[in-house]
């Protein structure tokens, strides 16, 4: 096992990486940023510079062979993710990747598989599955509070301004709203009925200038005559959002996702509308950084496995069959 603090290395520049992990990272008690790699020297010496971050490398095999990282945090493109992961893994580096894990349910199976010979940790960056406000979710839906939950609606849509070179458009990189988009109200599906779907049916657009995926809607049947619709894309504007609905009431959950260090939800019964607040003074990504940590340091359990990311992208490629032929999938 590692000792802290987990010293962290970043496969590549990109956005995320600067808006979203760093900043988590910092918000951790026992974690710290220390290498950054990038194919561009000049523009990792830069970002290095900007975040106060002490190694450089110019290419990522080099960070990965370094003694100086216990873990890397791997936002590459999605057609990237599992060689890098695995190479990291044959270092014996610890990943934390973005999502989707893989393009691939079989690709991501591999990743699995690799990750657990080598003796590595490895876990998908859906960090809602560690957040607070999850788990509160979790608890009063499993209390009874709205009944027995029959029906959920969850969606994550957004335009892309067109003409657009962004990677989400980008087939030969595992682009499409599915991969990018469409794993978050999938994910949050199953994590709300606690299982897994027997069907789905979709209609999804493929974009004719970019040929992927641009918008998505979808029903995934689960047992007991539950169901759950869920909508995706990258030309509708309306962010995320979900609703569980239940036999004596229902929830709203206004950014189910990524929750804020101020988040809330709210509790619609006979009794009138409760809010739920859960302020963490957290970044969104901390509470699973924070885990990652535990695992890691303490030998805590890992609250969702990365196998959970074969599930998701089982269901995605159902999905675009379904679209694709009209028809409804079993699963």
């Amino acid at each position: 096992m590692p000792t802290a603090p987990i010293r962290w290395g970043i496969l590549s520049t990109a956005r995320i990486a600067e808006n979203a992990f760093i900043p988590a990272v910092r918000q951790t008690v026992r974690g710290q940023v220390v290498a950054v790699a990038s194919r561009d020297r000049a523009r990792g010496e830069a970002f290095a510079r900007k975040h106060e971050i002490p190694q450089v490398f110019a290419d990522y095999a080099a960070l990965l062979a370094s003694d100086t990282v216990d873990a890397i945090y791997n936002p590459l493109p999605n057609t990237l993710h599992a060689e890098w992961t695995k190479r990291a893994a044959d270092h014996g580096k610890h990943i934390f990747c973005e999502k989707p894990l893989a393009v691939t349910s079989a690709e991501a199976q591999g990743m699995v598989e690799h990750c657990q010979r080598a003796g590595v940790l490895l876990t998908e960056a859906f960090v809602f599955l560690s957040h607070p406000q999850t788990l509160k979710l979790r608890e009063i839906v499993d209390s009874g509070a709205i009944g027995n939950l029959l029906q959920l609606h969850a969606h994550l849509t957004f335009a892309l301004a067109r003409p657009t070179d962004n990677i989400r458009l980008n087939q030969s990189l595992g682009g499409g709203s599915l991969l990018d988009a469409g794993g978050y109200p999938i994910t949050f599906a199953r994590f709300a009925f606690g299982a897994e779907p027997v069907g789905v049916q979709a209609a999804c657009r493929i974009d004719p200038e970019y040929n992927v995926d641009s918008r998505i809607a979808m029903v995934l049947s689960f047992s007991h005559e539950r169901m759950a619709t869920l909508q995706t894309g990258v030309d509708a504007m309306g962010g995320p959002g979900a609703f569980l609905f239940g036999d004596k009431g229902y929830i709203e959950v206004p950014q189910p996702y990524h929750p804020r260090a101020q988040s809330h939800f709210i509790v619609h019964t006979a009794a009138g509308a409760e809010t739920v607040n859960v302020d963490t003074g957290q970044l969104p990504f901390t509470p699973a950084l924070e885990e990652f940590h535990a695992c890691l340091l303490d030998g805590a359990p890992l609250r969702v496995s990365a196998a959970n990311a074969i599930g998701t992208l089982r269901i995605i490629e159902a999905v675009l069959e379904s679209g694709r032929s009209g028809a409804r999938i079993a699963l």
